[in-house]
C-alpha cells in the first residue's frame, strides 16, 4: 500500500502521523464542496481504532461543538455511501445531521457531523449497573423518536440495515438521532435483491439470517423490536455467536422449529415469560403488543413504522411522554 508520511502542518497536532494517500479525495472534490478543517478547533478524542479517529471539535466561528471523523487510510466505501445518503435526505430531527466535509492543508479529509453526548448503548450500560431499568416513559420516548426516524428513512427509500443501540445517539435532553449509514441502502423496490450478511448479528432479521436476498425494509423493524426488548429487559434478546446459532436461538426462544409456520401467540408467551423473569420491567399490555408485532418472524406480518407510530401504546396517558412530545414538536 502506498503511504505518505505526515508530520502534520502543526507539530502539536495530535492526529495520526501516517495515512494512506486518499484517492477518494478526488471523487469528493467533484461531488462535494469541501470546507476548511482550520475552521474547527480540536477539543479531544471521542474514540479511536484501527480505522481512524473521531474527534470532538468546535466551530471557531459559531462555537458549535461537532464530531469530526478522520479515517487513517482514506475514506472507505461505507463512509462515502453515508455521505451520499445523508446529503440526499432533507433534515429530520431523528436523523444525525451531516454538517460538511472538510479538508486540511495536508489533504486529510474529515467528515463533520452533529455531536450528541452519548449513545443508547452506553446509556443502557450505565443503567445495567444500577438497580433500576430505563423508566417506561423513557423507553416510550426513545421508541417514538426511533420510529419517526425509521419512518422518515423508509418514506425516502432508505433502509438503514444496521440499527442497534450504538447507532442511536442521545443527548442530555433525551433527544435521539439515528446515525451510521455505512451499511444503508437506497431502494426503489421494496424487495431486492440486496446484499446478504448486513446488520449487526444480534439485531439481524431472521430472513437475512436465512440468506434471503429479496428482503424489504421490514428488516429494520425487527431491529427496532430487538432494541425495544433490550431497553425493557435490560439484556440482549438474542445473543448468538454466529449466524447459525443466532437463527437457532430465535427459533428456540419462540418455541418453534425453523420450518414450522409462525405463531403469534408463542411469540407473545416468550416475551411475557422473559419479562416475568424481571419483576421491575414495567411494560403495559399495549407495550407488549407492540413488541410482539415488531418481532414477527414473518416479515410480511411485521408491523411497519407508520403502523407502529399509530399503535395504542403511544396513546396511553403518560404526563412525561406527552410533555416531551409536545416540547419536541415545538423545537422542530
Amino acid at each position: 500500500m502506498a503511504f505518505a508520511a505526515l508530520y502534520s502542518c502543526n507539530e502539536n497536532d495530535h492526529r495520526p502521523r501516517f495515512h494512506k494517500v486518499d484517492h477518494s479525495l478526488y471523487d469528493l472534490r467533484s461531488n462535494v464542496i469541501l470546507g476548511r478543517a482550520d475552521h474547527y478547533m480540536y477539543l479531544n478524542v471521542i474514540s479511536q481504532g484501527s480505522y481512524g479517529v473521531v474527534y470532538r471539535a468546535m466551530n471557531r466561528k459559531t462555537g458549535e461543538v461537532v464530531a469530526m471523523k478522520q479515517e487513517i487510510y482514506g475514506l472507505c466505501p461505507s463512509t462515502l455511501r453515508e455521505i451520499s445518503i445523508l446529503k440526499s435526505l432533507p433534515r429530520h430531527p431523528s436523523i444525525v445531521q451531516l454538517k460538511e466535509v472538510v479538508v486540511d492543508a495536508c489533504d486529510n479529509v474529515f467528515v463533520v457531523m452533529e455531536h450528541l453526548d452519548t449513545d443508547l448503548q452506553r446509556l443502557m450500560d450505565v443503567k445495567k449497573k444500577q438497580p433500576s431499568l430505563l423508566h417506561p416513559c423513557e423507553v416510550k420516548c426513545m421508541m417514538k423518536q426511533m420510529l419517526e426516524g425509521v419512518r422518515f428513512l423508509h418514506h425516502n427509500g432508505v433502509m438503514h440495515r444496521d440499527l442497534k443501540p450504538a447507532n442511536l445517539l442521545v443527548n442530555k435532553n433525551g433527544e435521539l438521532r439515528i446515525c451510521d449509514f455505512g451499511l444503508s441502502r437506497q431502494f426503489q423496490s421494496e424487495s431486492g435483491p440486496y446484499s446478504p450478511g448486513v446488520m449487526t448479528l444480534w439485531y439481524r432479521a431472521p430472513e437475512v439470517l436465512a440468506g434471503v436476498r429479496t428482503y424489504s425494509s421490514a428488516i429494520d423493524m425487527w431491529s427496532v423490536g430487538c432494541i425495544m426488548g433490550e431497553m425493557v429487559l435490560k439484556e440482549v434478546l438474542f445473543k448468538g455467536t454466529c449466524e447459525m446459532e443466532q437463527f437457532r436461538i430465535i427459533c428456540m426462544s419462540f418455541g418453534i422449529g425453523c420450518t414450522i409456520p409462525y405463531d403469534n401467540q408463542r411469540i407473545r408467551r416468550f416475551l411475557a415469560g422473559a419479562a416475568a423473569a424481571r419483576e421491575d420491567s414495567k411494560l403495559s399490555e399495549l407495550g407488549f403488543d407492540l413488541l410482539n408485532k415488531l418481532l414477527q418472524l414473518d416479515p410480511e406480518k411485521r408491523i411497519t413504522a407508520d403502523e407502529a407510530l399509530n399503535h395504542g401504546w403511544f396513546k396511553e396517558y403518560d404526563p412525561y411522554f406527552f410533555w416531551f412530545s409536545k416540547t419536541r414538536q415545538q423545537s422542530t
